[in-house]
């Protein structure tokens, strides 16, 4: 599974990401589809830091574009903007 975003604050986001699985009320929705998977509890985070000048979301848009263009226009799941 590949789910794609930035992370400016990468420590907030994914503490809200794991309460709004734990059923917890809190702000931030992103990545909501992941938890409907029957393994969900199973699934491992990873990330790639950018250590060069281009900015998080152009290098987002390129990957997204990237996937889709491989996948017949297809999405990541569970990445619903970009």
């Amino acid at each position: 599974m590949v789910y794609i975003g930035k992370a400016d604050v990468l420590r907030r986001r994914l503490t809200q990401f794991g309460q709004f699985g734990a059923g917890e009320p809190v702000g931030h929705r992103g990545g909501r589809l992941i938890w409907q998977l029957a393994d969900a509890g199973d699934l491992l985070v990873a990330w790639h830091e950018i250590t060069w000048g281009e900015a998080a979301r152009d290098y987002e848009r390129r990957l997204l574009a990237a996937f889709a263009e491989q996948r017949s226009g297809r999405r990541p799941f569970a990445n619903l903007t970009g």
